[in-house]
């Protein structure tokens, strides 16, 4: 889900939910657009690990206010972000902390978040054209343009655009080889960027331990009821109804 959020006095839009994340990030080139300094970031107990499964240190931590609502019904809460000096399609990314902190209920299905405040429950919905936008420059590698506005002014000036092609380094190739030539059908996947001795290692690895392979559903045949069953859990006395 994709929204706009107020950020110390910013408005500032391709905000992430993801309540599946550990920590509130704020990428830089928001933070910079922010007019905020980095003599203001804390340092981090802990480097960052998610994104493509990969340690990021990032440059410090900053406690922010972050508002939601208009004038007669509005609630702000400090929120703790982790500055990180990377490029990411999204301004920023509020987490579990954020969903806590204002005690939201999110729909996923209806783009939906509620909280309450002191006049009433406040409705944020979330933008599906900006959400399909973003998978666009992702998956296409198109040019992206990340903006923030600010909110104090009612007619604010533009700030400059910053533009940039989708970061792709960091996106290991990857390739489909047979483990045996007798059926080329039956492929793994693996990186593109082994060295020949790495391929071959892993590939005779694999081919060794080929019988852990399941292709089909008939290769689980075997699996004790022990381990795993389905069943319908209806009850038999029950006349079936159409």
């Amino acid at each position: 889900m994709v929204i706009r959020a107020n950020i110390a006095g910013w408005e500032i839009n391709r905000f992430l939910i993801n309540s599946g994340s550990l920590a509130d990030i704020n990428f830089v080139n928001a933070f910079d657009q922010m007019k905020l300094s980095k003599t203001q970031l804390q340092p981090l107990d802990s480097p960052q690990i998610g994104f493509r499964g990969k340690r990021i240190d990032a440059l410090g931590k900053i406690s922010l206010p972050v508002s939601f609502g208009g004038q007669e019904n509005a609630r702000t809460e400090y929120v703790t972000f982790d500055v990180v000096d990377r490029y990411y399609p999204y301004n920023a990314i509020f987490d579990r902390g954020f969903v806590n902190k204002f005690s939201t209920a999110i729909h996923m299905g209806y783009l939906c978040i509620k909280m309450l405040a002191l006049h009433g429950t406040i409705t944020i919905h979330g933008s599906q054209k900006e959400a399909r936008n973003i998978e666009r420059a992702i998956y296409k590698s198109q040019r992206n343009i990340n903006s923030v506005d600010s909110a104090k002014n009612t007619e604010p000036e533009p700030l400059d655009k910053l533009k940039g092609k989708t970061d792709l380094k960091d996106q290991e190739e990857i390739k489909l080889v047979p483990l045996e030539n007798t059926v080329p059908d039956r492929k793994v996947t693996i990186g593109a960027s082994l060295s020949k001795a790495e391929e071959t290692e892993l590939i005779d690895t694999l081919a060794r331990n080929k019988d852990v392979f399941a292709w089909s559903a008939s290769d689980l045949k075997g699996v004790s009821r022990d381990i795993i069953q389905h069943s319908l859990d209806t009850n038999p006395k029950m006349k079936p109804r159409k």
